[in-house]
């Protein structure tokens, strides 16, 4: 059995920075209370291991993050996940004069400031992205009522926007093919929006390197990541839509020699979430069944 390395995979500098922050934080503050309002990325061995630092972890999807925020005790610390907050959350930590470490990665950043950009100049904001997503909650919060979420091209064909200037943009870890099809049936639709497409290049390059396996050359494909991680999905979405078999996995104990009897190529990629450690400890258990095969 051959061992195909996808490159890149795994972990992306936003994420490695909202873990370095978080972690600097518990240095920082060992005689505070640290909460951590939803998942900091979406990995729960990463998740883990920052609870086992000390770190609590709040993450109720029952309860809005501006509730949450309600609950914790005064003089806390609170780490804002890598996905972005609602600023309004972030104000009203500061109002109950809790600690704010906000982690929010760079790309996501740079998407909301083009949104308030937009927005500033009298536009309306068509956003594709994913219900329930905290990057998708975060950024359609800036102005709930001029800012319109679209998850597909039957929401496009709901729209009813009468404002003649619309920007569009969209959720930095959406599959590249789906952002294209959305957008080009909103170009159907308004054909003088506005279009900045801000997949992260973490995003872009990991799926390319998807997209450029070859499926003959490929008999499974696994993705280690986390079931909660878009971006590790839509790598899973990109590989089997060209025809090559794959799998979402956690970690090399997950591992179903079932799935692998008969292949001789069994390549691997991972989410952007997804510690190198995880990474190589998943690839090293499969070389061994290499040399046990050969």
């Amino acid at each position: 059995m051959n061992v195909i390395k996808v490159i890149p995979r795994g972990f992306c500098l936003g994420v490695v920075q909202s873990i370095k922050m978080a972690k600097d934080a518990v240095k920082m503050y060992q005689d505070k209370e640290i909460y951590m309002i939803g998942l900091l990325v979406h990995n729960k061995i990463i998740v883990k291991e920052l609870e086992d630092l000390g770190i609590i972890a709040i993450d109720d999807w029952k309860k809005s993050r501006l509730d949450i925020i309600n609950t914790i005790p005064k003089g806390s610390v609170v780490i804002f996940s890598a996905h972005g907050t609602d600023p309004k959350v972030i104000k009203r930590a500061q109002e109950l004069e809790l600690i704010v470490v906000d982690t929010k990665c760079e790309w996501v950043l740079e998407t909301e400031n083009v949104i308030q950009k937009y927005l500033k100049l009298g536009f309306d904001v068509i956003f594709i992205g994913k219900h329930y997503h905290p990057e998708t909650i975060a950024l359609t919060s800036l102005d709930n009522s001029r800012i319109h979420l679209v998850t597909n091209t039957q929401e496009v064909e709901e729209l009813n926007i009468s404002n003649s200037d619309i920007f569009v943009t969209n959720q930095t870890t959406l599959s590249i093919i789906d952002t294209d099809l959305i957008y080009k049936k909103i170009k159907e639709k308004y054909e003088n929006v506005i279009f900045k497409n801000d997949l992260c290049q973490a995003t872009l390059v990991r799926q390319q390197a998807v997209l450029d396996l070859n499926p003959s050359e490929v008999d499974l494909l696994y993705v280690v990541g986390d079931e909660r991680s878009n971006n590790t999905l839509k790598l899973v979405e990109l590989a089997q839509n060209k025809g090559i078999r794959s799998i979402r996995i956690n970690r090399k104990e997950e591992i179903n020699l079932e799935d692998l009897k008969d292949v001789k190529n069994v390549a691997v990629t991972a989410g952007a979430s997804t510690s190198s450690i995880i990474q190589n400890q998943f690839i090293k258990y499969l070389e061994e069944l290499k040399n046990e095969t050969n």
